[in-house]
Parts: structure tokens; C-alpha cells; sequence
């Protein structure tokens, strides 16, 4: 079972903590990660790409020109796909949906290949003790500074919601704080390093550990 040391908010070492194995000694697979991050920026489109189809166009109905005598080739309406300005052919449902569902049993896999990752790469820290009063950035940036994170992407993850905390460091760049329960493979994969409050490696275990039989 992997093990990292915990940190104070003055950035001394004041133990360790053992990383659940289901997550941190998981088999490491980068195309289930890969496909986990592509389904999470699919779902964030929008769809609202919009053309005109033939119906839709504000041009008159009327026919271009007399069929025959011409010279040209016969023509229909002004709003023929043929034409410059004309409706588009196979234009694009509207609204469309982007949205993709993975298995949870693949969303879990991403999650654990990520955190097995990070944790052999070195880039798991825990700190313990850090409570606010009141939200305050410089007491969020002095513990990033004295862990020797600042200016690195941090995910700080935090067993249960705490809007002091989010108020505190949501200003700072680089740096996204998620509970254990909302933290995903999209949110690791862009994060330099993974910040731990204490309590969240077991909220971590809880949730996303191997207790529901998988």
C-alpha cells in the first residue's frame, strides 16, 4: 500500500498517510483515460451550430428562369442548394446532442489509472489542519507557498463542500478545488499535482473505492 507523508500548513512533515490501494495501485490503462477525457469535453459542446436548409432560406419560390431556350441548364428556385446563398443540403440537426454516457465501470477505471499515475509520478500531497475561519486568499496562497506549490496547477480536493475554502481559492491561479465525490479523470489530468486534504483520502476510498462489489 502506497504511502506519502502529510503535511502542515507551514509545509513540515507531520506523518504519514496510507493511499488506498484500490486507487493507488490500480493497473494503469491510457486509453480508457483517454477515452474518459474525450467524452468529458464532447459533453461540453453546446451544439448550437446552425445552417439553413433549403426550406429555410427568405428567398421567393419563384423560378429562376423559363426552362428551356436558354443555353443554361434548367434550374429550380433561388434557394437551390446549387446556388450562391442557397439552402444547405444535409445541414446539421438543430439543436444537436453531443452528449456521451460511459459505463461506470469505465469512468472508474479512468479515475484510479489516473490517481495510480500521479501517485508513482510523486505528484500526491496531503496537507492536514488547514481550516479557515473566513475566506481568505493569502492564508490559501502562504499554504500553497510553504508546500511548495505555488505557480503549479493544484487540484486541492476536499472530503465535503466548504465554500470558505472554494471563496478562498478561487481566485487563484491555477488552482480548481473539487469534493471527493465531484473530482474526476478530466480535473486530474489537467492538474500538475493532486493536493489531498487528510479527511479526503478516506472520503476518496469511500466513494470511489472497491466497496460497491466492483
Amino acid at each position: 500500500m502506497p504511502s506519502v507523508d502529510v503535511l502542515s500548513i507551514q509545509g513540515q512533515k507531520s506523518g504519514t498517510v496510507d493511499l488506498p490501494a484500490a486507487l493507488f495501485e490500480a493497473r494503469v490503462s491510457t486509453a480508457v483515460v483517454h477515452t474518459a477525457v474525450v467524452a468529458y469535453e464532447t459533453n461540453q459542446r453546446q451544439g448550437n451550430a446552425s445552417v439553413l436548409s433549403r426550406s429555410e432560406t427568405s428567398y421567393s419560390s419563384k423560378k429562376h428562369h423559363r426552362q428551356k431556350g436558354t443555353g443554361g441548364a434548367r434550374r429550380g428556385t433561388v434557394s437551390s442548394p446549387l446556388l450562391r446563398g442557397g439552402g444547405v443540403a444535409f445541414g446539421l440537426p438543430k439543436p444537436r446532442s453531443y452528449r456521451t454516457k460511459l459505463p461506470r465501470t469505465l469512468r472508474k477505471q479512468a479515475l484510479r489509472s489516473v490517481l495510480t499515475a500521479m501517485g508513482q509520478e510523486g505528484q500526491v500531497f496531503v496537507v492536514d489542519g488547514f481550516q479557515l475561519a473566513a475566506p481568505k486568499t493569502k492564508d490559501f496562497v502562504a499554504m500553497l507557498t510553504a508546500c511548495g506549490l505555488a505557480g503549479r496547477k493544484v487540484l486541492f480536493v476536499t472530503a465535503e463542500n466548504s465554500p470558505i475554502l472554494v471563496k478562498s481559492g478561487r481566485n487563484i491561479p491555477k488552482v480548481s478545488i473539487r469534493t471527493a465525490e465531484t473530482v474526476g479523470t478530466y480535473d486530474l489530468v489537467a492538474a500538475d499535482v493532486l493536493l489531498l486534504e487528510r479527511a479526503a483520502v478516506d472520503a476518496l476510498n469511500r466513494v470511489h473505492g472497491d466497496h460497491d462489489g466492483e
